[in-house]
């Protein structure tokens, strides 16, 4: 069992009769249930898997949702199956190399691994539903070209792989899904799955000028002029060292994407960089397939905290 909380589980699958020794683990993946900690019932005991490795796992505590101290409870590793690599193990992320070219096109294949060219800047020539469910979106995916990328374990050797440009809204869909594969973004040396590249406004304290996916807590927002071409404000749960924090946009296209006066307690996902504004700080000037809502149903995965 770990010693330590392991917050980046965030969900097993739970499947009965299904064995980690010779178990099909796609098979795992399409009939097992996705079981958050909250919702762990003693019947499930040996019959919930790890996300990244399909070993078991446990609840800890077993029998309540929460610690005496008011945390969580958290999945962990079986001891028994300290022999199986798990990144997920660690309370730090890892970088995933791989030894050859097949090994990184097999991973692509099997929808393991996604190579991100960029994002979608230009809002694409499609009629997109306003405030439509994300399963209705026409357009997710444009295939990019074969990108140089640097996840050889070999030392500076790289690999030439089929890339996508994509949108945050992507990433989104079937977010449960994409959450444990790996995705190689724009800039960065290595491989690292979706859970690791998201990063807490709430642990924001200062301006970072190198781009990373950013979630955050709508507490507010207001189009702060009159007209859909105004900015608007939609103001962020901040860490209490900030000021605030606003994310910053066309009200028009914050609107599309389902942004309004109304909107609260959504989560918001967006791919830039953090910025000084006034006394606080901000995320602003993206492009159009560069922020997204979170689907509601998918709120839990992120908002659990150690």
């Amino acid at each position: 069992m770990a010693t330590e909380p392991n917050r980046r589980i965030k969900f097993a699958h739970h499947l009965k009769n299904w064995a980690y020794e010779g178990g099909d683990t796609s098979y795992l993946k399409r009939r097992g249930a996705k079981i958050a900690p909250s919702e762990f019932t003693p019947d499930m005991e040996g019959a919930i898997f790890c996300p990244g490795c399909y070993s078991n796992l446990n609840r800890v505590p077993k029998d309540k949702d929460h610690f005496s101290n008011g945390r969580d409870a958290y999945f962990a590793h079986l001891s028994r199956f300290s022999h199986v690599k798990c990144d997920l193990r660690s309370t730090k992320p890892e970088g995933k190399r791989y030894d050859s070219y097949e090994d990184a096109q097999k991973a692509i294949d099997d929808e393991n691994l996604v190579i991100v060219n960029g994002f979608v800047k230009e809002r694409p020539e499609v009629n997109v539903p306003p405030g439509g469910e994300y399963d209705e979106t026409p357009i997710e995916d444009i295939n990019g070209p074969l990108s140089e990328v640097p996840i050889s374990r070999h030392g500076g050797e790289s690999f030439k792989l089929p890339s996508k440009i994509t949108t945050v809204r992507g990433l989104c869909r079937e977010f449960d899904e994409n959450l444990y594969r790996y995705y190689h973004l724009p800039g960065n040396s290595y491989a690292v799955r979706l859970v690791d590249l998201l990063h807490d406004v709430r642990r924001v304290v200062g301006e970072d000028d190198v781009p990373k996916l950013y979630f955050g807590i709508i507490k507010s927002s207001v189009n702060a002029g009159r007209t859909s071409r105004n900015i608007r404000m939609t103001w962020l749960a901040c860490n209490p060292g900030v000021k605030d924090f606003c994310f910053k946009a066309v009200d028009a296209v914050a609107q599309e994407k389902g942004i309004n006066d109304a909107t609260k307690d959504r989560i918001l996902i967006m791919y830039g960089t953090v910025t000084g504004s006034g006394i606080g700080l901000a995320i602003q000037n993206l492009g159009w397939g560069e922020f997204a809502l979170l689907p509601e149903k998918y709120n839990e995965l992120l908002l659990k905290r150690a």
